[in-house]
C-alpha cells in the first residue's frame, strides 16, 4: 500500500513542477535569466561552497556530540565515521525526493561503529538523528528571531517558526526531565486522540530520550549546540558569498539572512528531488519584495544558490559513497528495506 501511494504522487509531482514551470516562462524574461546566470566572482562561488561544506562538518560535529553521550558507546567516535555517513545521506535527500537519506546516514554509521567494536542499534541511531536535528533546529529558531529583529518577516514565517521551534524545545525538556525508568512522558499517553500515535512512535521515543541523557551534562550540551549554531552560521556565509558572486551585493547580509530563513521553512517539507521550484520561490519572493532585484536576476541567483548546494550533496556526497564501498543501487534498496521496517513496527504497535 506504502508503495502505491509512493508512486502515485509522482504524478502530483510532476504536474506542481511543470505548473511552476510553466508560471516562471511566462512570468519572467528568459533571457534576462540567462544573461544572469553567469556569476561575477568564481572566487565568491568557491567560497559559497565551501561554506556549504563546512555546514555540513559542524553538523557532523553536533551528530558526534549526541553519539558520544549514548549509553551503549564506550568510546568517543572519530568525525569521519560520522561525517561520512552524513554527507552521504546528503546525496540521497538532494536527489530523491523523500528523506531516505535519514535511513541512509544510520546504516552506514551502524557499519562504521561496528567496525570498531561499538554495537549500537539502528532505532538508536535514528533517535541520535532526531536529537540533533531537534538541537539545530531550536538554534535556527533563534537565528530567526535575531534575523526578525532587523528584517520584516512574514506572519507565515513567524508562525512556522514559533510552531516548530516551541514543539522541538517541548520535546528537547521532556526528554531531558524524564526518569530513566519510563520512555513515554504521561501527559503523550492519556486521551483517545494521543493513544495510537503514542504507542505507534514509543520505540522511536524510547531511542530519542536515551539520546538526550548525555545531554544533561553540559559539557555535552554545548558539544551539540555549539556546532549546531556554527552550522547555521556557515550556511549563512554561504548564501552572502553567492550573493557577492552574482553581484547582489545590495542584499548584503541582511539579505543573506532573510534568504536562510525563507529557504530553511521551504525546505521542511521537500516535494520534488532537490526541492525544485519551491527552493527557488523561497529566494525570488524575498528578494524582489525587500531589495531592487529584479525577478531575472533573483531567479538566475536562486539557481546558482542551489547549484552551490547541490555540489556539496551530489559531487562531495558521491566522493564519500565510493569511499564506503557500496553503490547507490545496493544502498538505497537496504535504506528503503529499513524504512519500511520501521513503518511496519510503527503499524503493528498502533494496532496491537
Amino acid at each position: 500500500m506504502r508503495r502505491i501511494i509512493r508512486w502515485a504522487s509522482w504524478p502530483l509531482r510532476i504536474v506542481l513542477l511543470g505548473g511552476a514551470a510553466a508560471l516562471v516562462v511566462w512570468k519572467v524574461d528568459m533571457e534576462a535569466v540567462r544573461a544572469a546566470l553567469h556569476p561575477q566572482s568564481w572566487a565568491f562561488i568557491v567560497a559559497a561552497i565551501a561554506a556549504n561544506t563546512a555546514s555540513v562538518v559542524f553538523k557532523g560535529l553536533a551528530w558526534k556530540g549526541v553519539v558520544d553521550g549514548l549509553p551503549a558507546i564506550r568510546a568517543r567516535t572519530r568525525l569521519r565515521d560520522l561525517v561520512s555517513p552524513l554527507f552521504v545521506g546528503f546525496l540521497f535527500n538532494t536527489v530523491l525526493a523523500a528523506r531516505l537519506g535519514e535511513f541512509v546516514k544510520v546504516l552506514l554509521a551502524r557499519r562504521r561503529l561496528a567496525a570498531r567494536g561499538e554495537n549500537v542499534g539502528n532505532t538508536m541511531l535514528l533517535g541520535s538523528v532526531v536529537v540533533e536535528n531537534l538541537v539545530s533546529t531550536i538554534a535556527w529558531v533563534a537565528v530567526v528571531v535575531t534575523v526578525g529583529l532587523f528584517l520584516p518577516l512574514s506572519r507565515s514565517v513567524w508562525i512556522t517558526t514559533l510552531i516548530v521551534g516551541f514543539g522541538c524545545l517541548a520535546i528537547v525538556l521532556v526528554a531531558l526531565f524524564r526518569s530513566p525508568g519510563k520512555h513515554m512522558p504521561p501527559w503523550m499517553s492519556t486521551g483517545p486522540l494521543w493513544v495510537r500515535a503514542t504507542r505507534a512512535f514509543a520505540r522511536l521515543w524510547g531511542a530519542v530520550r536515551e539520546s538526550h541523557i548525555g545531554l544533561r551534562n553540559p559539557r555535552q550540551f554545548a558539544a551539540v549546540a555549539l556546532p549546531s549554531i556554527a552550522s547555521w552560521g556557515a550556511q549563512l556565509v554561504g548564501i552572502y558569498c553567492a550573493l557577492r558572486a552574482f553581484g547582489l551585493d545590495v542584499a548584503g547580509w541582511s539579505g543573506a539572512g532573510l534568504l536562510l530563513v525563507t529557504v530553511t521553512v521551504a525546505q521542511i517539507f521537500p516535494v520534488l528531488p532537490g526541492n525544485v521550484g519551491v527552493f527557488q520561490a523561497a529566494v525570488v519572493v524575498p528578494l524582489t519584495h525587500t531589495f531592487p532585484v529584479s525577478s531575472a536576476t533573483a531567479l538566475a541567483f536562486a539557481l546558482g544558490l542551489q547549484a552551490t548546494e547541490v555540489v556539496v550533496g551530489v559531487a562531495i556526497g558521491f566522493v564519500f559513497l565510493t569511499i564506503e564501498g557500496i553503490s547507490f543501487r545496493q544502498l538505497r534498496a537496504e535504506a528503503e528495506a529499513e524504512s519500511q521496517s520501521t513503518a511496519r513496527t510503527a503499524d503493528t504497535l498502533a494496532g496491537s
